[in-house]
């Protein structure tokens, strides 16, 4: 009894173990003092169970600023991107966002209706970039780029939250 006690509570403490994304290994690991729940809860909106490998790009600490930028992949089932997390602290206000870029082997007019369909068109950078809003969360933007020959799409994704 004592034997299936004790592996019955080595599997819910492994599964609490695997539902933590990188992210909160990161926080903790680095100390990070500031925006801690801001920064988990946007990562784990945005990984949730995607497999991801996350690793820190710089770190900074100095008196009541701090700021931490992680970069890494993301894995979808048809593609991976790549991934930024950012958050800074500096007068008792936290900003926290995150930016995604992937490409697809569609024409963009092809992913607009597939990524994008929802949201709500901004407006032109250029002749080939694109510039959406969720109709949700004017905080969530989205990015189109054709390539010059229109055979591919580049996206790019950002969400701030502050």
């Amino acid at each position: 009894m004592t034997l299936k006690l004790a592996i019955a509570t080595s599997l819910v403490l492994s599964t609490q173990a695997f539902a933590q994304n990188s992210i909160d290994t990161i926080i903790e690991k680095y100390n990070v003092a500031h925006c801690k729940s801001e920064l988990s809860a946007l990562a784990s909106d945005i990984i949730g169970e995607k497999k991801h490998r996350l690793l820190v790009s710089n770190q900074t600490s100095k008196g009541d600023f701090e700021s931490l930028l992680v970069s890494g992949v993301l894995e979808y089932k048809d593609r991976q991107s790549h991934i930024i997390f950012s958050m800074s602290h500096s007068g008792g206000h936290c900003d926290v966002a995150y930016k995604e870029s992937f490409a697809v082997k569609n024409p963009c007019i092809v992913v607009r209706e597939e990524v994008f369909k929802k949201w709500l068109f901004k407006g032109k950078l250029n002749d080939q970039t694109h510039v959406f809003s969720h109709k949700r969360d004017d905080k969530f933007i989205g990015y189109m780029t054709s390539t010059k020959d229109g055979s591919y799409c580049l996206v790019s994704r950002q969400k701030t939250a502050s």
